[in-house]
């Protein structure tokens, strides 16, 4: 019994810290995407193609298979949202959805 709520333990940890490590990626994807983005003459494509950059060199392989990157302008603002579906590694346990976004004032 001791060791089965061990291993439980043991997977529910590995669970949040590979939740904490796919957050940070979106949040620094999403960040990048933006800062890129509102250069002057650069653009929502511009924005959308870094996000996807850094988040595959930051998340390469399967685990990061399963995601978008999206652009909007809204106002002066451009806004980048990142949305990951992590597949868990641990059966029983469900799927991980991780939305992050970025905003940064359009340069002019």
């Amino acid at each position: 019994m001791a060791a089965m709520l061990t291993v439980i333990a043991v997977m529910t940890l590995v669970q949040l810290v590979l939740a904490a490590y796919v957050q940070g990626v979106a949040r620094a994807a999403a960040d990048e995407a933006v800062r890129t983005g509102s250069r002057v003459a650069a653009g929502i494509e511009v924005c959308r193609l870094r996000g996807s950059e850094v988040f595959t060199s930051l998340l390469p392989g399967p685990i990061g298979r399963d995601y978008t990157v999206a652009c909007t302008a809204e106002g002066n603002e451009l806004v980048s949202t990142v949305i990951v579906i992590v597949d868990s590694p641990t059966p029983g346990f469900p799927n991980l959805t991780i939305t992050a976004t970025g905003r940064a004032t359009q340069e002019t």
